[in-house]
């Protein structure tokens, strides 16, 4: 009789166990459905952007060798040259430019532009510009402190 009962309270444990198993299969099942699909959709997304890739490149050579005929190789050269630096992606003219006029004040030049570009964006590189009184100000001290310091010749 106790054998009888052991076995019927097991009953319910191992229903529980084999529901359990057949959840679990059924939650692998589901991600390599969901792996499958992700990896399909990665290899169709793929193989259309090389295509395209493909495309505008195939584009881009036909024209280059369009403008080759019609206008020579060197021609040719200088208007893709030209086009390529009018994108702007090149810089040409530094931020700071410091011009020494011979008279000796190339440092003090220099951290004066630099100041003027500091001051002149609010006292940081992004943002606003400052008023130009403050700015003023700002070099007008500095210039005076340079002309009180006495010089060590």
């Amino acid at each position: 009789m106790e054998q009888a009962k052991g076995t019927a309270d097991m009953q319910a444990d191992l229903a529980r166990s084999k529901v359990g198993v057949d959840i679990k299969k059924n939650n692998a099942d589901a991600r390599i459905a969901e792996a499958t699909g992700e990896a399909e959709f990665i290899r169709q997304t793929g193989t259309a952007k090389g295509a395209e890739v493909e495309a505008i490149g195939l584009a881009r050579a036909r024209g280059y060798r369009a403008q080759v005929e019609a206008l020579g190789s060197n021609a040719t050269a200088i208007v893709n040259v030209v086009s390529a630096l009018s994108e702007g992606k090149a810089k040409f003219v530094p931020d700071v430019l410091v011009a020494s006029g011979g008279n000796g004040g190339g440092a003090f030049e220099g951290l004066a532009a630099t100041a003027m570009r500091f001051f002149g964006n609010g006292g940081s590189t992004i943002g606003k510009p400052a008023p130009a009184a403050s700015v003023e100000a700002t070099v007008t001290k500095a210039l005076s402190k340079d002309k009180e310091t006495p010089s060590k010749s």
